[in-house]
């Protein structure tokens, strides 16, 4: 059914027809930019447009109903018992940091083979982020260096699932257990992981997802986080939406 057009008032008014707007520049595939490499061009086709312009219609730019089904999907697939959706990644880290309790004066043992968004979201949470080596063979945080690197202000361990290979999440989620630590996981790489302790997603007591548009799954941007913990997937959700603790749609 189609619908007349709403002559928007004030500055949406002046938005230009889309006929006039100029065309976007030359693409990464361009001969007139033979110095451009893309890291990666993301799969999406018809299916993805569809979805896109059904969202669109649905009114729902936000949370909502897809939003939830989404999260529902994801934690079905990772085998978590609730997964979060938030905008980012660093959203995520930041949002698991504070519900394992980090907070000033803390620390949080990471490897520094990172983007700098796992650092960063120590540092939000008011906590000191504190470098330890990465193994040779895997560039994933050595469970060896890690404890080294504890303190009595340790209040949490992240390992990061660099370039989408699983951390030694048994020594290192022993590690956390035997010193009374959280254990943050930084999957932004590992959507798809497994480890020999489980799929990512389901083994710490947190894990950080990224949807960025470099990732191995993409939204343009967003993230999710997954945990076990009943109570810090409630706090997470409530604190994703600036204490907003009821939804619009149910």
């Amino acid at each position: 059914m189609a619908h007349a057009p709403v002559q928007a008032p004030g500055i949406l008014a002046q938005a230009p027809a889309p006929s006039s707007v100029p065309a976007p520049g030359p693409g990464p595939s361009s001969a007139q930019d033979p110095a451009f490499v893309p890291f990666a061009p993301p799969a999406l086709g018809l299916h993805e447009l569809a979805d896109v312009v059904a969202a669109l219609e649905s009114g729902w730019l936000s949370t909502g109903p897809r939003v939830a089904a989404l999260e529902a999907a994801f934690a079905a697939y990772t085998g978590a018992s609730h997964a979060v959706a938030v905008n980012s990644g660093t959203a995520a880290l930041h949002l698991a940091l504070l519900a394992a309790g980090v907070g000033a004066g803390d620390e949080v043992v990471m490897p520094p083979l990172t983007f700098c968004a796992t650092a960063n979201a120590a540092i939000h949470a008011g906590a000191t982020p504190v470098f330890a080596d990465v193994q040779p063979d895997t560039f994933n945080l050595d469970p060896g260096a890690a404890e080294a690197a504890i303190t009595e202000r340790t209040r949490a361990l992240l390992p990061v699932h660099f370039a989408g290979r699983p951390a030694d999440l048994g020594a290192l989620g022993g590690l956390a257990r035997a010193r009374g630590l959280a254990l943050v996981e930084d999957a932004a790489h590992c959507v798809e992981g497994v480890s020999a302790t489980g799929k990512i997603g389901s083994v710490g007591d947190f894990t950080c997802f990224s949807f960025y548009a470099t990732k191995n799954l993409t939204t343009g941007e967003g993230g999710m986080l997954t945990t076990g913990d009943e109570g810090a997937a409630a706090f997470a959700r409530t604190a994703s939406l600036h204490g907003m603790s009821r939804n619009a749609w149910t």
